[in-house]
Order: C-alpha cells, then structure tokens, then sequence
C-alpha cells in the first residue's frame, strides 16, 4: 500500500510541476515576439535583439533586414519550420525566436557541415535554443518530419542544390512537397541571373535564373502565392559573383511563396 507521505509528496511535485508549466507558458507569453497582438516590427526588432545571437551574424542584421522581414512576414508562432542549407545558423536562430512554441529543424548536407565547418557553431546553436534541432541530411533525402511542416525556408541556397552531384530539382522540391501540411508554405530567396541563363551559372556566379526556379516547383506540384520585388536591386547586372565586394549584400535577388495545395 502507498504510504500517506508518499501520496503528499507525489502531490506537492505535480503541483510543483504545474506551476512550473504555468511560468513557463506565461514568460514565453510574454515575449514581446510571441504576444498574440505583436505587429511584424514589434516581433522582427524583440527576434534581433536576443542576447545569444553570435556577433557575427548580428553584423549582417542590416543587410538582411529586407530579408527578414519578408521571412517573418510568413512565420507565425507556434509554426514548424524547416530551415534547408541552414549554413552556419543565421536565419534558424531568427526563426527558433519567431515561432516561439513552434520548433525548427536546421538542415545542413554533411559536406557542408564537415568540410565547410559548419557543425560547431551549429551544434552551439541547437544547445542554447531547445526548439532548434539539427538535421544532416543530401538536400533530396530531408526526413520525414513526425508533424508535417508548416514553413520551409530556403533562403538564397536554392541555386547550391544545383551543385550536388545527381541533382533532380523537381525531385527534391517533390520530397519538400510530402514534408509539408496541405496548405503548407516555401519561403524562398535567391540570387538572381539575367533572364534565360537558366541553371548555367548556380557554379560560377551562385546566381539562377528565376524562370527555373519557378518552373521546378510548378513541375513539383506547388502552386506560387507571392512575388515579392521587396529584394530587388535593378542596378545589379546579373555579371558578377555574389561575393564580389562591389556586390555583395547587394544582389538582385527572387522572393518567392509557393504553397502545398490543400487538395
């Protein structure tokens, strides 16, 4: 029989256990970014300023700021978000804050991760946000999630996919489609070649033509919601490398929504 001091005890820890869910839901209520009447500056200024954020990437928050803007703008708390070629973490920090109880898988291909190094900061990065969790994995391999997606973000990488050996666009965007929940989004950003280049320059200049890009994912059964010219930059010549100092930061870059059809 259960002795009377153990049932007291028992119920004093799943009290204590209440009340601490309690807290800790109300904090995070409290989160200026996670408050139901947040406006997209109240959250996008409380999703920067977060104390954790290495200093390195807070030294790109005002060339991206375009950027993240037009992200948040599609991510809401309580979203699951993919975040695919996270790279070294800029952006799965700015979604782990933005989604609040939401959660993010941070996604990274091995070469990336081992050969480019990526894997310290990243594994850094997952162990002071618990709602980031990292995935390795080929870009058309990514797990099925246990609870679909509700956002993807593929944020100026998607012409990277196209350096992988045994590349099928439409066959990986396929794989992006069956990770989503109907109704589902694909946020995507990406640097920018003159018209008709197609795929030809993803190598040289990191640049894709953004009729390719809108043709895979129409091929891939996605259906496109927004294009958005919040990233575009007519001065750019769509000749240089994005890396090139006179350029970068300052490409003429796509901005696309495209969305699993709920049927």
């Amino acid at each position: 029989m259960v002795s009377q001091r153990i049932l007291s005890f028992a119920l004093v820890l799943s009290l204590a256990g209440s009340l601490f869910g309690l807290t800790h839901t109300a904090m995070a209520a409290e989160a200026p970014e996670c408050a139901p009447s947040a406006t997209l500056d109240t959250r996008i200024e409380a999703v920067l300023a977060k104390a954790d954020r290495p200093a390195k990437q807070r030294a790109n928050d005002a060339n991206r700021l375009s950027e993240t803007r037009f992200v948040l703008d599609h991510v809401k708390p309580g979203d699951h978000v993919l975040d695919l070629g996270a790279g070294g973490g800029y952006a799965s920090y700015l979604l782990s804050a933005a989604v609040c109880s939401g959660s993010v898988d941070s996604q990274n291909p091995q070469k990336w991760d081992v050969d480019f190094k990526a894997l310290p900061a990243r594994e850094e990065m997952a162990a002071a946000r618990p709602n980031i969790h990292l995935v390795q994995s080929d870009f058309d391999k990514v797990p099925m999630p246990a609870t679909p997606y509700d956002v993807i973000f593929i944020g100026t990488i998607y012409h990277d996919t196209y350096n992988e050996a045994g590349h099928d666009a439409v066959t990986m965007d396929k794989t992006l489609l069956a990770t989503l929940k109907p109704g589902g989004l694909v946020i995507l950003t990406d640097h920018r070649t003159a018209d008709g280049v197609g795929a030809a320059a993803t190598d040289t200049l990191h640049r894709i033509d953004k009729a390719t890009v809108l043709a895979d994912f129409k091929a891939a059964g996605f259906e496109l919601v927004e294009d958005n010219d919040s990233l575009a930059n007519p001065a750019d010549d769509h000749t240089k490398n994005v890396f090139d100092s006179s350029i970068r930061g300052h490409t003429d870059r796509m901005a696309l929504v495209f969305r699993r059809p709920l049927h």
